[in-house]
């Protein structure tokens, strides 16, 4: 292991900057160094010592150590060469350092100083000035590491709300393309029963002497269709059934219940049947080709259809979540919106009504597009759950002073005004327990703020909550870290 601070206790007193430490004494003269040593122990702490440069690095390399007490006139590798090797080792950078040198010696204290040690111990040292040092650096120290541990977990929890988010957007979009996909497998089916039908009936049809005229009356009667054999245009099926049976009926087709609920499925109409039947051809033998016909053109229909709703999420699922393009990029927010909008079509109850007020000559932003999916997305979801299976919400798209104006209302319960002023920290949520990290809004204003320079306002009352957001023409410069919207290295 190599010498990273150790985690401490809280120590008998339990006063702060009491904790047993281990605090690695450095110096190159035996009695100073001992000295040192023995005033650390005095107060509770545990010490390594190291008698040069060398050693002290070694010593830092194999034991973890809170602290160095550290003299800057040692041979061969000085305290000047210690400070540098721990600055360009990360794993020893962050171990507070307090130089011990001869109090005249003024420009040596300030360059190590300048070299990260936090500050120096005059010689020959005090025994009451060494232990506030030492409190106050390893308070300092037990402080920083606290931090440390906090931004760990917060970053974590990011994580972890990102990756619930993808996981609720990826069970719903499954669900958004297994019904397509389920309708064009289903379809293929009867197409390629329909197909070998019709090559079973192409011998029949060439073998009756009014073949052409038949053909041609079921493809004429065809193009009669409100669709290409969409199911349900028209008149209600239960009519279009009846009269499909009476067109049947009216020339002797045997079972016209039974053929007039196929036909009528297919999309066809009574008038349609009619014509396709006013052929001196066999009426059994054209009924069934005109079923077969717009079975083939039914299954066509469907599969296109289910196809391009797939498509059409697939490329809503592209575009939002800006797969294979550069992560800052003219960025059309109307577009973010509707795509947010199609992703979370699934999350929508039967009794919300989404009203969409994208504007017109709304301006292109530069930004980093899939960040801000990720802020329509929590302020969308946030909606769903404040207006519950019945309700209104409102997306609006505006050109603002400088930038683009987009505002997300509903009509929900509001949120309480005790929340309302805290309801960008982390870990507030107005949801029930488990059911909520309370990181959504929190991170939806990083991305705003720190990522793009904008604004994240609330105002809320009981049945009107709106959230408003402001984005500039051009974002702030960002490395990819603060572009990815994680904390700042501690």
């Amino acid at each position: 292991m190599t010498g990273e601070p150790s985690a401490t206790a809280p120590g008998p007193d339990g006063a702060p900057g009491s904790e047993p430490a281990t605090v690695l004494v450095v110096d190159d003269t035996t009695i100073p160094r001992v000295a040192l040593a023995r005033g650390v122990e005095r107060e509770g702490h545990r010490v390594l010592q190291a008698a040069d440069g060398r050693e002290a690095l070694r010593v830092l390399a194999e034991q973890p150590v809170d602290m160095v007490l550290l003299d800057l006139v040692m041979p061969d590798l000085d305290g000047f060469g210690v400070l540098e090797a721990m600055r360009a080792d990360p794993a020893l950078r962050r171990i507070p350092v307090l130089v011990v040198s001869a109090s005249e010696a003024t420009e040596d204290v300030a360059r190590a100083i300048g070299m990260g040690a936090i500050d120096c111990l005059p010689k020959p040292f005090e025994p009451a000035l060494l232990r506030v040092r030492l409190r106050t650096a390893l308070e300092q120290q037990r402080l920083r590491r606290l931090e440390q541990d906090y931004l760990r977990q917060e970053l974590a929890l990011r994580q972890q709300e990102r990756l619930a988010m993808l996981g609720r957007l990826s069970a719903g979009l499954g669900h958004e393309l297994n019904n397509p996909a389920a309708a064009a497998l289903a379809s293929s089916r009867r197409l390629r029963e329909a197909v070998v039908r019709a090559d079973e009936l192409m011998p029949m049809i060439a073998a009756d002497p009014h073949c052409s005229e038949l053909v041609a009356a079921a493809t004429a009667a065809l193009g009669y269709q409100d669709g290409p054999g969409a199911p349900g245009a028209g008149r209600p099926q239960s009519e279009r059934v009846d009269a499909v049976e009476a067109a049947l009926a009216a020339r002797g087709v045997p079972e016209a219940w039974r053929l007039a609920d196929e036909l009528a499925g297919a999309g066809l109409d009574g008038d349609v049947v009619e014509r396709a039947l006013d052929t001196p051809a066999d009426p059994v033998l054209a009924t069934e080709w005109l079923r077969v016909r717009a079975e083939v053109r039914a299954a066509v229909w469907r599969i296109a259809t289910s196809v391009e709703r797939m498509a059409g999420l697939t490329s809503a699922l592209r575009r939002y979540s800006y797969l294979d393009r550069a992560p800052q990029q003219d960025v059309d927010v109307r577009t973010g919106i509707e795509d947010t909008l199609t992703i979370l079509a699934h999350k929508v109850p039967a009794g919300v009504r989404i009203e969409r007020d994208l504007g017109e000559r709304v301006p292109r932003i530069e930004a980093y597009g899939g960040q801000l999916n990720q802020v329509w997305t929590n302020l969308v979801d946030n909606a769903l759950d404040a207006v519950g299976d019945e309700g209104r919400i409102t997306v609006r798209v505006r050109p603002a002073a400088g930038g683009v104006e987009v505002v997300v209302a509903d009509d929900g319960g509001g949120i309480a005004p005790e929340l309302l002023a805290d309801v960008f920290d982390p870990f507030v949520t107005t949801k029930p327990p488990g059911q909520g990290t309370g990181l959504g809004l929190n991170v939806a204003h990083q991305i705003v703020t720190d990522v793009h320079g904008g604004r994240l306002t609330v105002q809320s009352a009981p049945g009107r909550t709106a959230f408003t957001v402001w984005l500039p023409l051009r974002s702030p410069e960002r490395s990819p870290k603060e572009a990815d919207g994680s904390p700042p290295d501690p």
